[in-house]
């Protein structure tokens, strides 16, 4: 075996996964009649087509918040697209945070990342698909192009697996430790690019909420992203009402079942929601 270098570095990570498709595809069998192809072909359309759609809209967002940055590339030909890689159900995106490329291109890179979860948040839920996540900084080293091994990727596992408890995003302390640095930092000096890099900071302070249980939370439908959806038109009322829908139906669903604590979840799922739709403008 070939020696391999390895550097260990603080990385930003988002771990986003796909609720409920392990369950439906276990379901499925070796179709006998033509009416088993058909609900066969349902089922892998619903998980195994899902699931490569999610990654063309990671994909589609990534080179659509690049090219929007005709500025930045007046200054710098980096690349400040995030490294992707997906595994099954579950999507991690990661940015190395370290500023040889400069700190500009670094934090545009990171709001990439972010703008790109809330995305794809949103395609989810309208699409009746749950999705839950976790994002932080932590110590991790490169293993590949586009995919990383440490502890960093452990902490954003553990926060969607144990802590958000239901379909949300849930965000790092290290994560508002890293922002709240960086503000600090930027605001104190007077060139014109730390100024522009404030005001990236204080977007990415702007995707994030406390959601009512006291957890930080990818804010997916903040006036950051209705702002991003009014350069899509429709984009507002094809989204916003499924979600909704979609967080009502599932609501009723559960109480069903009569489970208190996933209830609860649900309730707080519905009240995020509804406390957004005035951003919205839709009735």
């Amino acid at each position: 075996m070939g020696k391999t270098s390895f550097r260990l570095e603080y990385h930003l990570v988002a771990f986003l996964d796909v609720l409920g498709q392990r369950e439906k595809f276990k379901a499925l069998h070796l179709p006998t009649t033509l009416e088993d192809k058909v609900k066969v072909a349902e089922v892998l359309k619903q998980t195994a087509g899902f699931v490569l759609e999610l990654r063309q809209t990671f994909d589609k967002n990534f080179t659509a918040f690049e090219s929007g940055l005709s500025n930045l590339k007046k200054h710098t030909d980096k690349s400040v697209r995030p490294k992707f890689v997906s595994f099954s159900d579950s999507f991690v995106t990661s940015v190395p945070i370290r500023n040889q490329e400069g700190d500009l291109p670094l934090m545009v890179t990171i709001v990439s990342a972010l703008s790109a979860a809330a995305t794809v948040m949103q395609v989810s839920l309208a699409s009746k698909h749950p999705l839950r996540g976790g994002i932080d900084v932590g110590l991790a080293t490169e293993i590949g192009p586009q995919e990383i091994y440490g502890t960093a990727l452990e902490k954003a596992y553990l926060l969607e697996s144990e802590e958000a408890g239901y379909p949300r995003i849930v965000i790092g302390d290290e994560l508002c430790s890293f922002l709240d640095s960086a503000l600090s930092n930027f605001q104190a000096q007077a060139t014109t690019e730390a100024k522009s890099i404030t005001a990236i900071v204080m977007k990415m302070m702007g995707l994030i909420a406390i959601d009512i249980d006291g957890k930080r939370i990818l804010d997916y439908l903040s006036p950051i992203m209705v702002e991003d959806a009014a350069l899509r038109h429709k984009f507002r009322e094809i989204t916003l009402k499924p979600i909704y829908e979609f967080v009502l139906t599932e609501q009723e669903r559960i109480k069903k079942g009569n489970d208190p604590k996933l209830t609860a979840r649900y309730e707080a799922f519905r009240q995020y929601i509804e406390s957004r739709i005035p951003l919205w403008n839709v009735d």
